[in-house]
């Protein structure tokens, strides 16, 4: 008989890709995304939503920064 691979859902290939599963888990994983196409689409989806936000701008931008100076000025002047 065929071993039974665990259902994985999607909190779970989370927790894999930010390396918060255990040794146990990972390997059950590892097992599922080699046999499961839907599972490995799933896989692929996240890690790219992963790489957008790892890429995503974690500061705020020249004009956000210039509005708040220039807010703060505005405030000073009024006193």
């Amino acid at each position: 008989t065929k071993p039974m691979i665990k259902t994985f859902t999607q909190n779970d290939l989370i927790r894999f890709i930010y390396h918060e599963t255990s040794e146990a888990e990972e390997r059950e994983l590892n097992k599922a995304l080699i046999c499961d196409s839907e599972l490995q689409g799933k896989y692929k989806e996240l890690v790219a939503v992963k790489s957008q936000l790892d890429k995503s701008q974690l500061e705020p931008s020249a004009v956000a920064v210039q509005n708040i100076l220039g807010y703060a000025r505005s405030l000073q002047e009024k006193h």
